[in-house]
């Protein structure tokens, strides 16, 4: 494993706006600068090192500067596609918008494929928004030739909705039908099936996935929730007619456990392996088996409602293969017809646990575990959770019989997690790191994030030997 250290720092005396994160091979980091006097944001494109690929001399980077501040980056290596996300609020009365530009990733043009340089997402907030009110871009995500985006407005106390829209970025018209929630989570199974995760109130009339509008009310001062009793969270796929509205009868629904109907938080993890439509790069020595991809749901309860016999946090896994496109009619399966499809993992409640990424079949996430306040004393511990149903019998065989999981171990060992199927044993790897604040994954490589007074440090820990080129 070869670790690459790359430190970006703010520019005094003011602290300079940046997003860093990971999106395909490649990491990228956009700041606002100034130059001579006026403000503009450059973005920075690195390309990972892979050892599952004949060596390069050099690896690709490139630099742009661009007249908008940047919320949010997506590539795709194959297409040659990067979906920068921006967001527009009016001077005066007027409808919030996001922007999503299709462009080539290597000139920062308008891509040769996409129509229209740019979409336009008209959100359903107007206005200036009121103190404690945040509105924010919270994910992007690249299939094919669509392109899903999910906006969040975010209240006080940790409240707000979250709104989904899918586009066709070769024609820039998005598919009609908008999706919003209090909690939304979304996953793009392939060009023909999405999969929405969400928390539906009892009263909802429909089950599209769509939240009831009214659920929230505008005042002058701010945004209100109408509390409302909710049903336990559901997973709804749906399927995507090219070019035509999305059909309510052609869903299928997956329910939660009935008893969890108290949430505080609730998120599909995407997995960041290569899709099971695109080729691997030539001369790859290996690749992730798409019938192996994971899907991976966390659910965390509040301190006061959490239900018997879970943790605080849980994560369901389950092979991606689960979920099927559905067919013409609506149906929908309770907890009890495919519980014995997944897996639930109760992470221990006296740790918590962060950043969770996953890659394939793995689950990666750190804890902190050093002292609070304790600078000296500044550690975490990096694990990664490979859920592989042809290793079970090698695992049961040397599995530990107690305990069935210690947090305290900084090396590999094998435990007992949970009985469900083929997956009673599930290998585990456990390093103690630096300090860390949060995490990106590739097939490729473990970045890790340190925040600290102003700067960020990366440590890009790749998976093979160590390069004979720079």
């Amino acid at each position: 494993m070869v670790d690459i250290k790359l430190d970006l720092r703010g520019q005094a005396p003011y602290s300079t706006p940046t997003i860093v994160g990971v999106s395909g091979r490649f990491l990228y980091h956009a700041s606002e600068s100034s130059y001579h006097g006026l403000f503009q944001w450059s973005l920075h494109i690195y390309e990972l090192r892979s050892y599952r690929t004949p060596p390069v001399d050099k690896l690709q980077y490139c630099k742009f500067n661009l007249p908008f501040e940047i919320r949010k980056v997506a590539i795709d290596a194959v297409q040659n596609l990067l979906v920068l996300a921006e967001l527009h609020f009016p001077s005066q009365d007027g409808p919030i918008t996001a922007s999503l530009h299709f462009l080539d990733m290597w000139t920062c043009q308008q891509h040769p494929q996409a129509q229209n340089l740019r979409f336009q997402f008209q959100t359903d907030w107007w206005g200036t928004l009121p103190p404690g009110h945040r509105i924010s871009v919270e994910r992007i995500q690249i299939y094919g030739i669509m392109v899903g985006l999910s906006v969040r407005l975010g209240v006080e106390e940790g409240e707000g909705t979250t709104e989904l829209v899918l586009v066709n970025w070769h024609t820039g018209i998005d598919q009609q039908q908008r999706f919003n929630g209090d909690i939304l989570s979304f996953d793009i199974l392939s060009e023909s099936c999405l999969m929405v995760l969400s928390h539906p109130d009892e009263d909802e009339d429909d089950d599209s996935g769509e939240s009831a509008a009214s659920t929230w009310e505008r005042n002058p001062d701010g945004l209100y929730l109408h509390e409302r009793e909710k049903r336990s969270p559901q997973i709804t796929v749906h399927h995507i007619p090219d070019g035509r509205r999305f059909r309510s009868a052609q869903v299928i629904s997956y329910d939660l456990p009935e008893s969890w109907k108290a949430i505080s938080f609730l998120q599909i993890c995407p997995n960041t392996s290569l899709k099971p439509n695109v080729t691997p790069p030539t001369g790859t020595l290996f690749h992730s088996d798409p019938s192996q991809r994971a899907t991976v749901i966390l659910v965390e309860f509040p301190s006061h409602s959490i239900p018997a016999g879970c943790s605080k946090k849980v994560a369901l896994v389950m092979k991606e293969s689960l979920f099927q496109p559905p067919s013409l009619g609506d149906k929908t399966l309770s907890w009890e017809e495919w519980r014995n499809r997944c897996t639930v993992i109760h992470l221990p409640d006296d740790s918590e646990a962060h950043a969770f990424k996953v890659v394939g079949r793995k689950l990666v996430f750190f804890q902190s575990v050093g002292e609070e306040n304790c600078v000296a004393d500044s550690r975490s511990r990096l694990h990664v959770l490979d859920f592989n149903d042809y290793a079970a019998e090698c695992l049961r065989s040397i599995a530990p019989r107690s305990p069935a999981w210690s947090w305290n171990e900084k090396w590999a060992t094998a435990s007992k997690i949970f009985k469900a199927g083929a997956a009673e044993f599930i290998r585990t790897s456990t390093t103690q790191v630096q300090s860390i604040t949060w995490v990106d994954a590739t097939e490729d490589a473990v970045i890790l994030y340190n925040e600290h007074e102003g700067q960020t440090i990366i440590r890009v820990l790749t998976f093979g030997d160590t390069p004979a080129c720079s």
